[in-house]
């Protein structure tokens, strides 16, 4: 399944299962290795408001940012940073965010 579709759906309320949440996971990874080939995928375009809003985040948010919110409140990390400030960290190092 489409990740943006777990978020969108997640967003209205639906609950994730641990599968979704791994496969969101899996992308996430996968979307932190591509940072290196090309910022033109779509995790790198704006999240629709109602998504952002939803997760608290800002208006245009990318998905990226939100993908690694929704992994945050379900598998928050014990040690060290979370996976939204990991992100953000990244992007900011490749002048995709100001801080």
């Amino acid at each position: 399944m489409n990740y943006q579709l777990l978020i969108e759906s997640y967003s209205f309320g639906s609950a994730l299962t641990e599968q979704e949440i791994e496969l969101l996971s899996l992308e996430l990874e996968t979307q932190i290795m591509n940072i290196n080939i090309s910022t033109e995928f779509g995790c790198f375009k704006s999240a629709p408001s109602h998504i952002c809003e939803s997760l608290n985040l800002k208006k245009d948010t990318y998905w990226i940012m939100c993908l690694a919110e929704i992994l945050d409140l379900h598998k928050p990390p014990q040690f060290g940073k979370t996976k939204s400030v990991e992100v953000f960290d990244l992007l900011l190092e490749r002048g995709l965010v100001i801080g």
